[in-house]
């Protein structure tokens, strides 16, 4: 299982919490035209990098990490510096008011700083220099949005606008998100955070806690946190004597407990903050957060990590991506892994999905989606392999298990080059009910070619004991592992929406079937299928990959008729059994056997794989010793079909 965050913390709750009586002005930059009232000046007239080339005015609104942000460059060509203002509205400051906003350099080696300015004669730059910063930034942050604070008390009563300026040199972007301007009082507590896992097995104990946020100009020295569910009338409360410091945090974990139970659906909670430091909050839209938890049977099947990495012949520290990825590959087998070509310019395996997928999820080559998982303390899906983060990451994902098994089937001519494919997803638990879909995924191993678009920079050519050490700069007749080639539906690079419905029933398997000419530029010998089940969401962090299967093109059946013989062959003796039976079938070509055997629950009790068995008749045991009496149900995977037969233990 995996926490989430459910909510912003500190400066963006308080954005979600605006009421007329606490804020004065917001901007998210997520509306249909989020810079159209703000003001713009671009002082310098400088040109843009080409890798920067979306940033086209004084400041533009991007998303970065799938939410729209306001972005400056000061990458230019040639190099200068950046003199480039963004000028809100006016805005009539009430008492006792502070500007909130994040702000995010996007790469920590090229660092944008920027100053925040003050007019009161109007949104020009005349009147922004007129009086002193009201802050100054060096450097920004990155990795993570940094939430920053500026006491704009001493303008009250004023009309104002507030101004960003970059004024970096030969850097790269800057983005500011989340600006709001709002009412401050002394005492102001409320709920930042609460965590949960996603889901919980049914009976499991659930501890409620989180983040508490001190919104007060006063340190907050104790605290009422309180807590309901489904919307009872029994409280929770907690006294809590703390100590957090004005527009600071601090964890809480409440002594009071609940119980997961109702498979099948979701327990909501409020939780909320009351009497901070023993006084009424008069400012109470930011002091409940309501958050839910799913409650399923705990039944899994195994887990195959999706590793999605961004990789282009004109990245330079990409071949060391490529080693990474062969290494998980080696120490995890079940990993999935899919180049694409995108996120560091492009080449000539570039495809619209893979760009697709780089503006929801990527920052840059090589990084890699695991899962799509968005995980704590990260800003973007896609992350650095830094630390061994993506065989750790991957190899936890492995561990987890999942509540849809996905499987392939169909057949591949090689005369024609059709492929008639099924993708099952067959649930044997409860997912989180949502917009659930398919996708098939067709790669090709071992991809080369000539010219730039093929051959691949490299920045390890002189870096002796890398595997890349004089293999050239750049690697011509590089070869390209894992690329992805096409996408289907081709209608929606996130996949076919009406193949599973929002809550998918148990044990019912639901088939997309796709049907294409395979190009004939491709090696068919290359070729596999990847089928992905995920989730699809308006933001992009929360599309995670729910599992993923992959077969060899090659392994693919050629007849129908096959299939249905090896089907039919298979027989299970004896039936009842007090201890061993045997499974007897006849293969038609060699093919990889695997037995998973489940209670009348669901639950998995056994697995055995039988590896690649031969062609012929087959015989393969079922050891029954450990096993309870009661009903059990075989599924036997015979290459890529799936045969379940019902067998009885009694003695």
């Amino acid at each position: 299982m995996k926490k989430i965050r459910l909510l912003f913390t500190g400066l963006a709750i308080a954005a979600a919490a605006s009421v007329s009586a606490q804020s004065v002005f917001s901007e998210d930059f997520n509306g249909v035209t989020p810079l159209s009232n703000w003001t713009l000046f671009n002082q310098d007239g400088l040109t843009p990098h080409t890798n920067v080339g979306l940033i086209n005015d004084a400041w533009v609104v991007l998303a970065v990490s799938g939410d729209n942000a306001a972005l400056s460059t000061s990458w230019y060509v040639p190099a200068g510096t950046a003199d480039d203002y963004m000028i809100t509205p006016a805005i009539t400051l009430t008492t006792n008011n502070y500007l909130f906003f994040e702000g995010l350099a996007l790469n920590a080696q090229f660092s944008d700083g920027y100053e925040v300015r003050l007019s009161t004669v109007g949104a020009t730059v005349a009147g922004v220099l007129a009086n002193p910063a009201l802050l100054t930034v060096a450097a920004e942050n990155s990795g993570t949005y940094n939430p920053r604070r500026i006491d704009l008390s001493s303008y009250s009563g004023q009309t104002v606008h507030l101004a960003w300026r970059n004024n970096s040199n030969d850097k790269l972007a800057l983005a500011i998100d989340n600006v709001l301007v709002r009412e401050v009082i002394s005492n102001d507590a409320g709920i930042a955070e609460v965590n949960f896992a996603n889901s919980y097995v049914t009976g499991t104990t659930v501890t409620v806690a989180g983040t508490i946020e001190n919104a007060g100009s006063t340190a907050l020295t104790s605290v009422d946190v309180n807590w309901s569910d489904n919307g009872g009338t029994t409280v929770n409360t907690n006294n809590l004597t703390v100590n957090i410091p004005a527009f600071s945090t601090a964890a809480f974990t409440h002594t009071v407990t609940t119980t997961a139970s109702n498979p099948g659906a979701f327990t909501n909670l409020d939780v909320w903050t009351s009497n901070p430091n023993g006084v009424p909050d008069t400012l109470s839209a930011n002091d409940t957060l309501s958050a839910r938890f799913f409650t399923n049977n705990g039944t899994t099947v195994s887990k195959n990590p999706l590793l999605e990495e961004f990789t282009t012949a004109p990245c330079q520290f990409c071949p060391d991506g490529a080693v990474v990825v062969e290494a998980i590959l080696l120490a995890t087998p079940s990993v999935i892994a899919v180049g694409e070509h995108a996120c560091f310019s492009t080449d000539a395996m570039t495809i619209p999905e893979a760009s697709a997928y780089c503006a929801a999820f990527g920052a840059g080559a090589p990084t890699a989606c695991i899962d799509r998982v968005l995980y704590p303390g990260e800003t973007n899906v896609a992350i650095s392999r830094a630390g061994g983060a993506w065989g750790n990451r991957a190899a936890s994902q492995a561990l987890l298990g999942s509540s849809v098994d996905v499987t392939l089937s169909g057949t591949f001519n090689s005369t024609t080059r059709q492929v008639n494919v099924d993708l099952s997803a067959n649930f044997v638990d409860y997912a989180v009910p949502g917009d659930i879909r398919v996708t098939l995924f067709v790669v090709e191993d071992h991809v080369r070619g000539v010219g730039t678009g093929y051959n691949q920079v490299n920045a390890y050519n002189t870096v002796a004991g890398h595997p890349y050490f004089n293999a050239g700069a750049p690697i011509v007749n590089y070869d390209h592992r894992h690329v992805l080639r096409d996408v289907y539906p081709s209608t929606d690079a996130w996949g076919d929406a009406t193949v599973i419905p929002t809550a998918p029933a148990l044990n019912t398997p639901y088939v997309k079937n796709h049907t294409f000419t395979l190009n004939s530029s491709w090696d068919m010998d290359s070729i596999s299928l990847v089928a992905l089940v995920s989730y699809y969401d308006a933001d992009a962090a929360q599309r995670e990959v729910l599992n993923a299967y992959e077969v060899k093109l090659n392994n693919l059946v050629t007849s129908i008729d096959e299939i249905k013989k090896d089907e039919e062959s298979l027989t299970i003796y004896p039936n009842p059994t007090a201890n061993v039976s045997t499974i007897e079938f006849n293969l038609s070509t060699v093919k990889n056997v695997r037995l998973t055997l489940r209670d009348i629950t669901g639950k998995e009790v056994l697995t055995e794989d039988f590896g690649k068995l031969s062609a012929g008749s087959q015989k393969v045991v079922l050891n029954a010793a450990t096993l309870t009496n009661g009903i059990y149900f075989a599924s036997i995977k015979i290459g890529e079909e799936l045969v379940t037969k019902k067998i009885s233990v009694n003695r």
